[in-house]
């Protein structure tokens, strides 16, 4: 087991990413505290809007609103969610996470690395730009979102510019998943887990924006995808910690490669906070080129894509 690597400001990218690049292999698995960057709501700030909205339609009140706070964010949107129906009003959770711009922010690295990305965030904000030279002239890719779990090919991930959203995108709301019930159903799904399965079994991963507060999502989706510990380094995350966190830091930095062959890369917060994760990303962005894998992973798309039909 290697030791955990030493708390900086600013963290280079691990070789295996940098080569995973270069081979087409890398994916970018993005969480909440991404998003956070720009003023959007975690999914703990998500349910308290949800709330808020409820109580200013008069359907809670602030005491009812301090309980339900005490539960984790999937239950009070469950809640919430339940309550609106029951009032025969509409909740749109969408209105709270639009109108951002990718401007200078941690989105502008992500998308000019141009590899595909898998997020659980439901903002579209991630685009990858990625070029592909032939025959002299350069062509952009578009960006290919997908939402729908019945479309999760784990092989679309070999194609610049997929985005798959998770847990659902802003843009078909319908894809959502919000609710406890629909959270559970949706990770015991034969697809979903498929999908999960070969991503980390096939791709290098790098997951970012899952802090702390983030933990139990990123642990649901490495159990689902079957994610044990292995030789190579092909998991890695990027955290940020205090420097008093030391400790904490290097626990879970074991905790993480012998449950599911992640490598922890911890990040200093204490100038900076989560702002630090901002400018590794635009560092790395400098650093990484992604390439297109080559024709045998186009065949092998087919045969996968037609093999679920």
């Amino acid at each position: 087991m290697s030791k955990a690597p030493d708390l900086r400001e600013i963290v280079d990218p691990p070789e295996e990413i940098i080569e995973a690049g270069l081979n087409g292999e890398l994916v970018l698995f993005i969480g909440a505290g991404a998003s956070m960057l720009l003023d959007l709501p975690s999914w703990s700030g998500l349910a308290g809007l949800a709330l808020e909205d409820l109580r200013s339609h008069g359907y809670l009140n602030y005491s009812e609103i301090a309980q339900l706070r005490t539960l984790d964010p999937k239950k009070q949107l469950t809640i919430a969610n339940l309550l609106a129906g029951d009032n025969g009003y509409s909740l749109d959770l969408t209105k709270h996470l639009s109108g951002k711009t990718e401007g200078d922010s941690i989105y502008k690295a992500i998308n000019d690395i141009g590899c595909p990305c898998v997020t659980t965030n439901y903002d579209e904000l991630i685009a990858p730009r990625h070029s592909e030279t032939e025959d002299g002239s350069t062509t952009s890719t578009t960006v290919y979102r997908i939402s729908e779990r019945n479309k999760f090919f784990a092989k679309l991930l070999d194609a610049p510019g997929t985005v798959v959203h998770l847990h659902g995108a802003i843009g078909k709301p319908e894809t959502m998943i919000v609710t406890t019930k629909e959270y559970l159903e949706h990770y015991d799904h034969e697809n979903v887990q498929e999908f999960l399965g070969k991503l980390f079994a096939k791709k290098t991963v790098l997951f970012l924006g899952y802090g702390l507060e983030e933990a139990e999502i990123l642990e649901h989706i490495l159990r689902r995808g079957r994610v044990k510990e292995t030789a190579d380094r092909k998991r890695f995350a990027l955290q940020g910690f205090f420097q008093s966190q030391r400790p904490l830091y290097e626990n879970l930095h074991s905790y993480y490669q012998k449950s599911f062959g992640v490598y922890l890369l911890g990040f200093v917060r204490d100038h900076k906070d989560y702002k630090c994760l901002e400018g590794i990303m635009k560092s790395w962005a400098e650093q990484i080129e992604f390439k297109k894998p080559s024709i045998t992973s186009d065949l092998e798309l087919m045969d996968e894509v037609l093999g679920n039909e």
